[in-house]
């Protein structure tokens, strides 16, 4: 009590008359105090997750309110990105960019495409084998580097041992988890029809799932060679990369998709020209 009484620079006396008013306006007794301590009670146990979340709210309100009055000061930045590509955004944005709200998280090929589509986010960066692809008619595509799509795997599965080019022979043999995405989703069913059906336990996005899942599962995965290195799991690039160029078509761009139609701001522009250095970097 006296802790929480200093947090919030009132004295300890004056928190317990709040708390006892509080408990009053709820017609609930929300702490035991005794010579041990105080503690929740059972009610305000039950309580204590809206509390939190009507704290949480509160918090909102107030950042929101101060960006609203403040709109020069606070912007908000939206980028989505595909797979494995968190650490360049956290090399960047987390100590260069101050009072700003970032919306940068991993989302599919097909949602980042529908919500620059829709002027929802400020950009994506996506992995595409075609840039005249049709899903991207309309919006503009800024290539940054290009990337092999391999096979990942753990570095005791067989596939390591074959010193040769592998074969739809072995693929049969593997069990596959695959990223959330679309190409990789293509890829899949092109070799099913040229192998039959493949063994497939694992869809995810998270980086550290898929690589817990090649080690302990002995799965393989399709990956895109840069967005391994790039990955935000420093385990990710350690993974055994097989090639596939022989099998299927393993050429992709990585790079900014944005809307011509809307206007990014100066920050935003900045930002993006920082990630792609460092992505350029890693690229060489």
């Amino acid at each position: 009590m006296q802790k929480a009484a200093e947090v919030l620079h009132i004295s300890k006396s004056g928190l317990s008359l709040a708390i006892n008013q509080f408990e009053r306006e709820l017609g609930v007794r929300l702490f035991d105090k005794s010579s041990a301590g105080t503690q929740l009670t059972l009610e305000g146990g039950q309580l204590f997750s809206s509390i939190s979340d009507i704290l949480s709210f509160k918090n909102n309100l107030e950042n929101t309110a101060a960006i609203v009055a403040n709109p020069k000061r606070y912007q908000r930045i939206s980028i989505h990105y595909m797979n494995t590509m968190l650490k360049p955004f956290i090399d960047n944005y987390a100590s260069k960019f101050k009072n700003a709200q970032f919306d940068i998280s991993c989302h599919e090929f097909e949602s980042i495409v529908r919500r620059v589509h829709n002027r929802e986010i400020d950009a994506g960066f996506i992995a595409i084998n075609n840039i005249q692809d049709a899903a991207i008619k309309g919006l503009v595509f800024t290539p940054v580097c290009d990337s092999k799509l391999v096979l990942l795997c753990a570095p005791d599965n067989f596939l390591n041992t074959l010193g040769r080019p592998i074969t739809l022979e072995n693929l049969k043999k593997q069990q596959f988890s695959i990223f959330n995405d679309k190409f990789h989703d293509e890829i899949f069913e092109k070799l099913q029809f040229q192998c039959g059906p493949l063994s497939l336990i694992l869809r995810i996005d998270d980086a550290w799932a898929m690589n817990k899942a090649i080690i302990k599962l002995n799965t393989v995965c399709f990956g895109r060679i840069l967005q391994g290195d790039l990955s935000s799991n420093p385990n990710f690039s350690n993974l055994k990369t097989i090639d596939i160029g022989h099998i299927i078509d393993d050429n992709f761009k990585l790079g900014w998709l944005t809307n011509p139609n809307y206007m990014i701001s100066e920050k935003t522009q900045e930002l993006l020209q920082d990630i792609t250095t460092e992505i350029k970097k890693d690229a060489q």
